[in-house]
């Protein structure tokens, strides 16, 4: 039987961490990758391979995960949670033998938002590869999506993941603003950086791909709420590489 180990990337200001780790705690390690200076406050019974660490948000994205030597991993935000379905398939997917089993599979993940669920996320395409056999670091979000495998050669899980970030709606604007410095100072280590066009259509697409490929149009208000933030989850985190790039350059010239 191979062995699931977790990684959950937490963020000050996170109200649910703790609900979070609840829903992961049968799980064979977790490792909680806290990017702030005060370590988060625990209370959820953790397995005994358990680790709590401080990052910084520059080194997180390509961190080496020494704690982690599970055969599975699968990657949370801090106030995501398996739920029953995806933790059973989950099981079932350890009972399988490495060799026949898919290196990736990709998971359906929604956002408890203005009192209803919406199918999708603020922070990446739905569904996404959060289950893998190693732990490569944190993906930039949809900046990361023209970069991603195609589905050929992974495999799906019905279950799913289930993001209550902006629960409490001005709790996930002030999220997407942290997040969005996270994917920012991953986007400025690049050889290329967006421009300023480039950032507003980028942004554009994620508000259109989930409104109406995703049909949220459907859901109403909770449909077109996700959509304006997760495209402003782009904008924001483009916005603030074109600044940094553009204030590098006054510095230079002046």
């Amino acid at each position: 039987m191979s062995t699931l180990g977790v990684i959950v990337l937490s963020l000050p200001g996170m109200k649910r961490l703790n609900q979070s780790l609840e829903s992961v705690r049968w799980a064979d390690a977790v490792v909680v990758l806290h990017a702030g200076e005060e370590a988060p406050e625990i209370t959820a019974a953790l397995p005994s391979r358990s680790v709590v660490r401080r990052v910084d948000f520059a080194q997180a994205p390509k961190l080496p995960l020494k704690e982690i030597r599970t055969d599975w991993v699968v990657r949370l935000w801090g106030e995501e949670r398996i739920e029953p379905e995806l933790q059973e398939e989950l099981r079932a997917l350890c009972r399988l033998d490495l060799a026949t089993a898919k290196p990736s599979y990709r998971v359906h993940l929604r956002t408890r938002l203005l009192n209803h669920w919406v199918e999708g996320s603020l922070w990446e395409p739905s569904p996404a590869p959060r289950v893998t056999r190693a732990a490569d670091g944190i993906a930039s979000g949809w900046w990361s999506e023209r970069g991603r495998q195609d589905d050929q050669g992974l495999g799906r899980l019905r279950g799913r993941i289930g993001d209550y970030c902006a629960l409490e709606l001005r709790d996930g604007v002030e999220r997407i603003n942290r997040v969005s410095s996270l994917w920012a100072e991953d986007m400025q280590r690049r050889s290329s950086w967006p421009g300023a066009a480039s950032i507003v259509l980028f942004s554009l697409r994620v508000f259109l791909k989930l409104l109406f490929r995703k049909r949220l149009f459907a859901k109403g208000l909770p449909g077109l709420t996700l959509s304006t933030l997760a495209a402003y989850a782009t904008l924001l985190s483009g916005a603030k590489v074109w600044e940094a790039r553009n204030a590098g350059r006054r510095k230079a010239s002046g």
